[in-house]
């Protein structure tokens, strides 16, 4: 298999390499595709993605390239093809797990007067680095045509080999005026240069908040790994998908309402353990495969209780938010909940946001006793119990980001496309907070 950085490299004998983390490829190539938006350069675009999630993360700044190209090249393992039928001028290509372009980051533009090749290969080092925004890579960003024309050639070769064909174009570099040239540089640097800074104090800032919190944090972690392992019974694929999505959404939901950062943190752990004292259900209810008697769901309303008595007395904060989630997320707005009928505002904000993405999840997904619902009628549902069942502004909100929500659970369909076990399972939970804002 060809090797796409190696080997326009080994043509370019005046091209330096250099190492560069994460954060800085993020940065240079969003300037690379800002520049041809801006500009509206009707170029040939080639991009590399190691996997089609971080593709997906992209897909509104790649929906806006695909209108003004000549044609965009995507390569990505485990493409999606549902997920990108509205592409017109982008063909897919889904590259196999042996292919060197698996720990590539590349992005060529192919324009006659603005040539940008930027190939960089990830630096593998033995032991895996633990925070994703440190990997490294090792590359190099070239405006030459010289290189443009090496690369492309290597670029047809690899696309022969994925059964595509492809006429190498002859670009012939056309000298632009000074200003326009200068005006494209400048702006392609200054943006590069202002998301790197923008990313490095974030960075800063996660490492003082890590820092001031790291005792804590084993401490909080040791609580939350021992009262989820003695639930360890609760955890059948279907639920623990479950408390996954649960998670995930809710703390997107709850950071529209709550303004501290420290509370928004710690919901997307509380939020994990909305439904642990279903652990004291009996499986022939829990999993009946269809409509409980009443006798059966007076037993099954009592995984509230359940779940603030496993949760109660703790001195940490995840773990008293989430009694509060588990005693309360299925009281509701107008007070004809259980287990209290407390109503309104009564009702913790935690509570009411977990509220609706439990129930829009139980009802968009399928379970034992019933089919998943379509989209549209879950939303129909939803709009029904508006402050009914549910405090309005905050359903209004969960609306309104539909889309956003749904993209994510596509996300997760795609990272859990194998049986979960404890490993995994622990894994997202420890992690989860950065799989939002993952490349």
């Amino acid at each position: 298999m060809l090797e796409l950085s190696d080997i326009a490299i080994n043509n370019a004998s005046d091209i330096e390499q250099k190492i560069y983390t994460k954060c800085s490829l993020i940065a240079i190539s969003h300037g690379l595709e800002d520049m041809v938006a801006e500009f509206k350069l009707k170029s040939e675009i080639f991009v590399t993605f190691q996997k089609f999630r971080f593709f997906l993360a992209e897909i509104e700044r790649y929906k806006i390239l695909d209108n003004l190209c000549k044609k965009m090249y995507i390569f990505a393992r485990n493409i999606n093809k549902d997920m990108v039928k509205g592409f017109k001028n982008t063909v897919f290509i889904e590259i196999n797990e042996n292919d060197p372009l698996v720990d590539e980051w590349d992005i060529i533009i192919n324009h006659p007067e603005h040539p940008a090749v930027f190939l960089s290969k990830e630096v593998i080092y033995s032991e895996p680095v633990k925070e994703d925004q440190f990997r490294k890579f090792k590359g190099f960003l070239s405006f030459s045509q010289d290189i443009l024309a090496e690369t492309l050639k290597v670029m047809k070769s690899k696309l022969i080999e994925y059964g595509i064909n492809y006429d190498l174009v002859n670009t012939q570099f056309k000298k632009s005026g000074q200003d326009i040239e200068s005006r494209k540089m400048s702006f392609f640097l200054n943006r590069t240069l202002s998301e790197i800074e923008d990313k490095s104090a974030q960075l800063v800032a996660q490492n003082t908040l890590l820092e001031n919190t790291l005792i804590e944090n084993v401490e909080l972690s040791n609580e939350i790994i021992k009262r989820l392992c003695y639930s360890a019974e609760y955890k059948d694929e279907d639920s623990a998908l479950h408390m996954i999505r649960v998670s995930l959404y809710s703390s997107i939901l709850y950071g529209m309402v709550e303004t501290c950062e420290e509370k928004r943190r710690l919901m997307n752990y509380a939020a994990l353990m909305h439904d642990i004292g279903k652990i004291g259900i009996a499986d022939s209810i829990l999993l009946k495969p269809g409509k409980l008697t009443m006798e059966e769901f007076d037993i099954m309303k009592t995984h509230t209780i359940n779940g603030a008595r496993i949760l109660s007395n703790s001195k940490r904060g995840v773990i008293k938010m989430g009694y509060e989630i588990a005693l309360n997320h299925h009281e509701k707005w107008d007070g004809s909940g259980y287990p209290s009928g407390i109503s309104g505002k009564n009702i913790p904000l935690t509570a009411r946001v977990v509220a609706i993405v439990d129930v829009f999840d139980a009802l968009s997904t399928k379970r034992v006793y019933k089919s998943a619902f379509p989209i549209e009628t879950c939303i129909e549902i939803l709009k029904e119990q508006r402050n009914k069942h549910f405090d309005g502004e905050i359903l209004d909100l969960f609306l309104n980001s539909i889309d956003e929500i749904l993209r994510y659970r596509d996300m997760i369909n795609l990272r859990f496309n194998e049986p979960i076990n404890e490993d995994i399972f622990t894994s997202f939970f420890n992690n989860s907070m950065n799989f939002i804002t993952e490349e």
